[in-house]
């Protein structure tokens, strides 16, 4: 693969690249991409990528991975392309342009975060969830500095309840990401949130508490889960009832005599009941 993208790129026929990165995995076309920038002109890097954003999807990926060394020639415009990229009608170009924007945020911090600020409130699900996407990528458990703007980047997506959105904030950038690098802001967050009346707030802080990083903190997350199980939506208490059995599989010892003490309680027999049938 990669001696035939040499190639291609040393003939300067640069639009056979995409029959052949069709299906390709994403080393091959961040390398396809270093190639291409390695031909050309620094300052025509961005156009390079720009030419590609308007080709086939395997072509609109390529801009993708190009655009990551576009970015310093004109970060503005990079950000614009990749925001127009990050709402694709091709949904691995969707991903393709979220993960150039981690990769971003991970070399620019400020820069592209004050950025990303901006993609919270956009009317596209798929850019408000590229952002999510590009905080979880930027988390490193040797910057925990950064882990509270990042929370701050997510929080005011909480509260979107649509599919793509919900799915990339509790279970993924809460409960397998911040809580697992950085454990000590994550919680004091996740508290703050349980303190919300919105169900899908609630519903995130509890899928915060599915993942591994939430048994080494089982006490903690049991004061925050225990205030959650007494709410009567369904849609909140299936959500701790799932926290409950993740961390009952993990830490039966502590959860067990926890959800045994549940089931004497009228006001969360029921989700005792959901999260035992699991366990």
């Amino acid at each position: 693969m990669r001696e035939r993208i040499d190639q291609i790129v040393d003939s300067g026929r640069f639009e056979l690249l995409a029959d052949l990165l069709d299906g390709a995995g994403v080393e091959d076309y961040r390398y396809a991409a270093r190639r291409v920038a390695e031909t050309t002109d620094t300052t025509d890097v961005l156009e390079r990528a720009a030419q590609l954003a308007s080709g086939e999807p395997p072509s609109r990926q390529l801009a993708c991975q190009l655009l990551f060394t576009a970015y310093t020639e004109d970060p503005k415009r990079s950000i614009a392309l990749l925001h127009d990229l990050a709402e694709d009608e091709d949904r691995t170009v969707r991903d393709a342009a979220a993960g150039t924007c981690g990769r971003l945020l991970r070399t620019d911090f400020p820069g592209v975060l004050d950025r990303l600020r901006h993609w919270q409130q956009d009317p596209s699900i798929d850019v408000r969830r590229a952002a999510v996407i590009a905080g979880i990528r930027a988390v490193q458990p040797s910057h925990p500095e950064r882990a509270e703007p990042l929370l701050k980047l997510f929080e005011p997506l909480l509260a979107d309840a649509d599919d793509p959105i919900r799915r990339a904030l509790g279970p993924s950038a809460l409960a397998l990401s911040l809580l697992r690098h950085h454990p000590i802001i994550a919680f004091e967050y996740l508290v703050k949130w349980s303190t919300s009346n919105d169900p899908q707030v609630l519903w995130n802080v509890a899928m915060a508490f599915t993942g591994p990083a939430a048994a080494p903190i089982v006490k903690k997350a049991l004061i925050v889960l225990r205030k959650l199980s007494l709410d009567e939506r369904r849609y909140v208490w299936r959500a701790v009832s799932s926290a409950m059995w993740k961390l009952g599989r993990r830490r039966p010892e502590i959860v067990r005599p926890e959800l045994a003490r549940w089931l004497e309680d009228e006001r969360r027999i029921h989700v005792a009941r959901e999260a035992l049938k699991h366990m």
